[in-house]
């Protein structure tokens, strides 16, 4: 087991990740079935990284990095489970860093009991958020997260994922929301 440590560069925490990525979540030569019902012959599974104590650590490190770009988001989250821990992570991280941020969980079903939210975690109207999202294929799970928050009348300001796995069916969501993944499939692959 490596050392604990808490201060990467930028650049030495990608690297790390990346590495942490090859050896736990990426499979290349399967015939699986995707969420999306596509049949794949590799497969990214995020929750390898996001379950991971080190691998979660450091995606934090790096989405957070990336939020930088965008000081007005105040809270951070996406559809359940992928977002659940990374979100957590985030916002975990970002009171250490003195920028906290808030999370909040998208169900993909309004709750059948209680207040039935759809929604966990309080957002407000107007209010700037990114969605987050381990692995995009095809962009429907962020889109559904999206139409989640817009629905409450927040604004989806980013979307920032672990990894793009390049699909072609995924273009119009590139165009429309041009996510931010810290790696591509062609990245691990090489």
């Amino acid at each position: 087991m490596p050392t604990l440590q808490l201060d990467y560069s930028p650049g030495e925490a990608r690297e790390r990740l990346k590495q942490l990525v090859k050896e736990r979540a990426y499979r290349d030569g399967l015939d699986i079935v995707l969420t999306s019902g596509k049949r794949s012959t590799f497969y990214i599974n995020g929750k390898k990284i996001s379950l991971h104590p080190e691998g979660l650590f450091l995606l934090a490190v790096l989405l957070l990095e990336e939020l930088e770009a965008f000081p007005e988001v105040t809270a951070v989250g996406g559809l359940t489970l992928g977002a659940d821990p990374i979100a957590a992570a985030i916002t975990t991280l970002s009171f250490l860093r003195g920028r906290p941020l808030s999370a909040f969980l998208v169900r993909k079903e309004p709750k059948g009991h209680g207040t039935k939210n759809r929604i966990e975690g309080e957002l407000e109207e107007g209010q700037k958020v990114a969605i987050i999202e381990d692995t995009i294929t095809t962009g429907k799970s962020a889109r559904v997260a999206i139409e989640a928050v817009q629905e409450v009348g927040a604004v989806p300001a980013c979307v920032l994922a672990l990894a793009d796995r390049e699909d072609a069916d995924a273009d119009g969501f590139r165009r429309e929301f041009a996510p931010r993944c810290l790696f591509t499939v062609s990245e691990l692959r090489s």
